[in-house]
């Protein structure tokens, strides 16, 4: 199950995310998006364990993780720091980041899903995740910064 929400105003009920959103959009000059140069690390200490930055080379599909925040890290019990599509070796995980990344790469615009599935390591995974683009050059999306919080199986909140 995957919910998105690409549509100005964000319905993002996970209050973290929400707050992250705002933070990048206090980045953005006029229309343009912020580049990675205007998130500053000190800044964003709250949200740093639950982060990835992402860097695009081209298409959707050659990236590389640029930061794996530690709660990330811990959750999933890899580190990925470095890695790109190639770590993902379960073809759900792998179709669902493409969808993910390729409709903000096209659209120019962040969004923010709810999903439920099974990672290349085995680990299931039910999470709220806000992605949210970056643009050296302020026309092409080079980077995504991603949130994301993970929910329990047996309660509702996102941890």
């Amino acid at each position: 199950m995957t919910k998105i929400d690409m549509e100005p105003p964000f319905d993002i009920p996970e209050p973290r995310l929400r707050s992250l959103y705002d933070y990048w959009h206090s980045k953005m000059h006029g229309d343009s998006l912020p580049a990675r140069t205007d998130i500053d690390p000190l800044e964003m200490k709250q949200w740093l364990g639950n982060l990835m930055l992402i860097e695009f080379h081209g298409d959707v599909s050659d990236y590389q993780i640029r930061l794996d925040g530690t709660n990330l890290e811990h959750y999933y019990g890899t580190r990925r720091t470095g890695f790109g599509v190639e770590k993902l070796t379960s073809e759900d995980e792998r179709r669902l980041l493409m969808e993910q990344y390729s409709a903000v790469l096209d659209a120019k615009q962040p969004a923010y899903y709810e999903a439920d599935f099974t990672n290349s390591d085995g680990v299931y995974s039910r999470q709220a995740k806000l992605i949210l683009p970056l643009s050296a050059d302020k026309e092409r999306v080079d980077m995504v910064l991603v949130g994301i919080y993970f929910r329990s199986t047996e309660q509702g909140d996102f941890a």
